[in-house]
C-alpha cells in the first residue's frame, strides 16, 4: 500500500513594482531552475505504525490480485488479510511534513494526510502546533477505518528580515483514540521562498552606484551600455518593464514579460536618447514591474549620461528595439 505524498499548495501572485534599471532583451541560458522548486512537495517519512500495517494488509492484496487471475481462493485470500488488521484504530502519517512560504504571500495550509489502518473508527480529539505554526481543521476529526483524512497546517508568516532560503521548524502534536497510544508528533519544516534582483555590468559584477553611459564609438552620442538583471533567489519571478525616463531608451522585455530562473538573468542595453532637444547629459533611474514572489527590498538601478566636453550641439537618437 503506497501512502500518498502531500504538496503544499502555494500561491506566489504578487505583484511589486521594482524600480529597477533598464530594458530588457533576452534571457541567459546561465543556469537551470524550476518555478516550483523540488522542496515545495511535502516528502513525508512513515510511522513505524505505518509499516506495521503494511505488512498486515499485504496478504488481502495478495487475495485480491489472485481473485483477478481467476483463482477461486482469492475471497479466502482477501479474508485473510482483513483477519490481519488491527481491530482498534491505527493512525499511520508522516514523521516530517515540509510547510513552505513564499516572500510577500499570505501563508497557504499544507495537508497532512492521516491513515486509519484499523477495522474501528480513528478519532483525532485535538491538535496544537509549536512555533507559530497553526492547525486549520475542526476538531474532533473521525476517520472511517481504511480511510483518510486531514489536518491543514499553516506555516508562520516570515519576519521581514527573513533571508531568502532561510528555514524554520515547529511540532505538530495530536491525540487520537488509539489503545494506550502517547499523543503523536509530526516535525514540521519550512523554508522560504521567493525572487532577489541584483543588477550586474555585463560580466555579471555588481553595480556599486550608477551605472554610467561612456563615449567609445562617437563623440556626439553615448554608446549603449549592457547591463544584467540577476535572480539571486530560490524562486523564479517575471519581469517587466522598464519605463525609461527622459533622455534614456534601450531594450525592454516583451508584453508577456520575461521570466528568470533562480541564479539566472535577463540581459538588456540602455543608451541616450536626446533626439528632441539635443540634451547632451542625463540622468535617471528604470524602473521594473516584477510578478511572483519577491523579497527583500525593491533595488533601484540608476544611469547617468555624463557630458562629452568635446562635443557640441549634439543630437543622438537610440534606435528602438
Amino acid at each position: 500500500m503506497v501512502h500518498p505524498r502531500f504538496m503544499s499548495k502555494a500561491r506566489w501572485l504578487v505583484l511589486a513594482s521594482l524600480t529597477l534599471g533598464l530594458g530588457a532583451g533576452s534571457i541567459s541560458a546561465c543556469s537551470s531552475g524550476d518555478d516550483r522548486p523540488a522542496s515545495l512537495v511535502s516528502l513525508g517519512g512513515q510511522s513505524a505504525g505505518g509499516a506495521a500495517g503494511h505488512s498486515g494488509t499485504s496478504p488481502g492484496d495478495a487475495g485480491q490480485a489472485n481473485g483477478d487471475a481467476g483463482n477461486p481462493d482469492a475471497d479466502d485470500g482477501g479474508a485473510a488479510g482483513e483477519s490481519n488488521l488491527p481491530a482498534a484504530p491505527l493512525a499511520i502519517f508522516p514523521q516530517q511534513l515540509q510547510v513552505d512560504v513564499g516572500c510577500g504571500a499570505a501563508p497557504e495550509p499544507t495537508q497532512l494526510v492521516i491513515r486509519n489502518d484499523g477495522l474501528l473508527p480513528l478519532t483525532i480529539s485535538s491538535a496544537t502546533a509549536s512555533a507559530g505554526y497553526v492547525v486549520k481543521s475542526e476538531l474532533p476529526l473521525q476517520i472511517a477505518a481504511r480511510e483518510s483524512g486531514m489536518l491543514l497546517v499553516v506555516p508562520p508568516a516570515p519576519k521581514a528580515a527573513a533571508p531568502v532560503g532561510g528555514t524554520s521548524s515547529g511540532t505538530l502534536t495530536f491525540v487520537t483514540n488509539e489503545d494506550d497510544s502517547p499523543p503523536r508528533e509530526v516535525l514540521l519544516n519550512t523554508t522560504l521562498y521567493g525572487g532577489l534582483l541584483e543588477f550586474t555590468d555585463a560580466d555579471g559584477i555588481a553595480v556599486s552606484g550608477a551605472l554610467p553611459l561612456t563615449y567609445l564609438s562617437s563623440e556626439t552620442c553615448p554608446d549603449r551600455v549592457t547591463y544584467r538583471v540577476h535572480n539571486t533567489g530560490n524562486l523564479t519571478f517575471t519581469l517587466f518593464g522598464p519605463t525609461f525616463p527622459s533622455h534614456l531608451g534601450g531594450t525592454s522585455t516583451s508584453v508577456s514579460g520575461q521570466s528568470v530562473v533562480p541564479n539566472g538573468y535577463a540581459e538588456f542595453e540602455v543608451g541616450g536618447n536626446s533626439a528632441n532637444d539635443g540634451a547632451c547629459s542625463a540622468s535617471g533611474e528604470l524602473t521594473f514591474t516584477v510578478q511572483g514572489s519577491f523579497c527583500g527590498t525593491v533595488p533601484k538601478l540608476a544611469v547617468t549620461w555624463p557630458t562629452n566636453s568635446q562635443t557640441g550641439g549634439c543630437t543622438c537618437s537610440i534606435a528602438a528595439q
